[in-house]
């Protein structure tokens, strides 16, 4: 077989139905959130997100903590690396 063979003929056009993919339903059992206060208490509303969000983990801090230790903490290793190796390295 040569090249010319192989590019004479395009494949065949796939048909939908070789294409579909059923997905099996199923039913969402995650809790509903709590409807929103009326929108002529403004208050109300920002007691009600308060409530909802102060039991939650308090990811913010942990990732300005986190930042903050790669920001401080690779300066002051490399700079103790850099100490360590002028002290051992012989002049």
């Amino acid at each position: 077989m040569t090249n010319e063979d192989d590019f004479t003929r395009l494949p065949d056009r796939p048909r939908a139905e070789d294409l579909v993919v059923e997905v099996p339903a199923f039913e969402d059992d995650r809790p509903a959130p709590e409807p929103a206060p009326p929108a002529a208490a403004p208050e109300l509303v920002a007691a009600t997100e308060f409530a909802r969000t102060s039991h939650a983990a308090p990811t913010i801090r942990r990732t300005q903590f986190r930042a903050g230790a790669w920001i401080a903490g690779v300066p002051i290793a490399v700079l103790a690396v850099v100490a360590v190796v002028q002290i051992l390295l012989p002049r």
